[in-house]
């Protein structure tokens, strides 16, 4: 069983291995996930805490670049790093102690294969670090129809609670 300060103890080895990142940005990413959690579910299951705060964890070893340009070579990345960060999180719990049971589960959120409410909930918090921190470089870098069709995209993943937020905060 996982408790309080189980947790905390995890995430901090969790950001230990964020402050590791040569741009500096995972940290941020990690602890804006976490603020969406706060916000989305008053009190999340330990697992889901854990996953949201390593969903990126060593981002900066799988880099974009390694793989070919357009939406493929994007999927192919994006299946990879997930696989990647659940990789390592799951080892790092292990290393700590933690029961082979929850690590799994900490590793099937991150890799987005939980099709449940901890799942979707994980999801938007993602949906909503991306539209507060990177929609407006996004659409900087893209075609307006590229940048239509991936909100329309990343709108289609999100709850309806995730929706609200992000209209009420003018997110979109």
């Amino acid at each position: 069983m996982v408790d309080a300060t189980d947790i905390e103890a995890i995430l901090a080895a969790v950001d230990d291995l964020h402050r590791q990142d040569p741009r500096g940005a995972e940290l941020d990413y990690a602890e804006r996930m976490s603020h969406w959690l706060g916000v989305l579910d008053e009190s999340p299951s330990a697992s889901l805490t854990i996953a949201v705060r390593a969903q990126h964890l060593k981002r900066w070893e799988c880099p974009r670049s390694a793989y070919p340009a357009g939406r493929a070579g994007y999927l192919q990345w994006r299946r990879n790093a997930a696989r990647h960060h659940a990789r390592l999180v799951a080892d790092l719990l292990e290393s700590l102690g933690c029961e082979q049971v929850f690590a799994d589960r900490v590793r099937l959120l991150v890799e987005k294969r939980a099709k449940d409410a901890d799942g979707q909930t994980l999801e938007d918090c993602a949906c909503l670090v991306f539209l507060e921190t990177r929609l407006a470089e996004f659409k900087g870098e893209h075609a307006a129809t590229d940048v239509e069709r991936i909100l329309g995209q990343t709108w289609k993943k999100m709850s309806p609670r995730a929706r609200e937020l992000a209209q009420a905060r003018a997110l979109v």
